[in-house]
């Protein structure tokens, strides 16, 4: 299993958030090898389910944003999602891909040596949609390589109960009283908080509680006009990730990403190839 909390070693995991995704591709291969050849520790994947239960990985419950297709994945049948192709979210001239099943995703994230964050974003009743997940994690040797993730915590906790083993990772957007409580009440291993509620304080209790702390920044554009006005949140994210209060960058641009963590005079952390 890799480490979690690489922070004390000097080393951070920079995730790639669909991948590297901002020359319009999101959750297919382009974005992975792109990652993967740009220094990215992971990738960060979204999971929907068919109308005859294939796990196909896609962000949105709806085909419209995002592919050459219309209405809910969970109406249609994967034979039918096979027939579309993706498109660029920000309207990008881009090569369409497939929608691919999970297992082909994991097995090509696997031959690239990534790890993979996987999003688990139905709501379901009862344990077989988890046991679909792990079952194919399974197979494809990646259970040791994945963190699922969620930001519905009580699945977080079903599925520590339902595979013992599996790490995981609660998505927070917010100021939270306690993370670290809110944090073990799921046995999470790791907890990623989104730009702006992100502060030291909330690193160092969960570091406290031996839980990874990952943190999820917009890309690099976004801070532009407010560096114009004279606040640089960088200036913030340095000092956060030298005082080693930081396990994990998640960001869109993973190139830019790797770029930062090197000048800050910290290592990307890399997963072992024998995992």
């Amino acid at each position: 299993m890799f480490d979690l909390l690489p922070a004390r070693s000097g080393r951070i995991l920079v995730c790639g958030h669909r991948g590297h995704v901002i020359d319009g591709h999101e959750n297919s291969r382009p974005a992975f090898r792109l990652a993967a050849e740009l220094g990215a520790s992971l990738c960060e994947i979204d999971l929907r389910i068919t109308k005859d239960g294939r796990l196909v990985v896609f962000h949105d419950d709806i085909l419209d944003n995002t592919s050459t297709g219309t209405g809910l994945i969970s109406q249609l049948d994967y034979a039918q999602i096979a027939q579309l192709r993706t498109k660029a979210r920000n309207g990008m001239p881009i090569d369409g891909q497939p929608i691919e099943p999970f297992e082909d995703v994991l097995a090509f994230c696997r031959d690239l040596g990534l790890g993979l964050i996987v999003e688990i974003k139905d709501k379901f009743e009862g344990t077989a949609y988890l046991g679909k997940v792990v079952g194919l994690l399974k197979e494809a040797s990646m259970f040791d390589r994945v963190l699922i993730s969620s930001f519905d915590y009580v699945v977080l906790r079903d599925i520590k109960r339902f595979a013992p083993g599996i790490r995981t990772m609660g998505i927070n957007y917010h100021r939270l009283v306690d993370p670290a409580a809110a944090a073990r009440s799921a046995s999470m291993d790791v907890m990623n908080t989104d730009y702006p509620q992100f502060a030291p304080d909330v690193a160092e209790g969960l570091h406290a509680a031996n839980i990874g702390v990952s943190h999820f920044l917009p890309r690099p554009e976004f801070f532009a006009l407010r560096r114009g006005y004279g606040v640089d949140y960088f200036e913030e994210v340095d000092a956060y990730l030298r005082a080693g209060l930081i396990d994990m960058l998640v960001c869109d641009d993973v190139g830019w990403a790797v770029d930062f963590v090197t000048d800050c005079g910290l290592k990307v952390a890399k997963l072992d190839p024998a995992l």
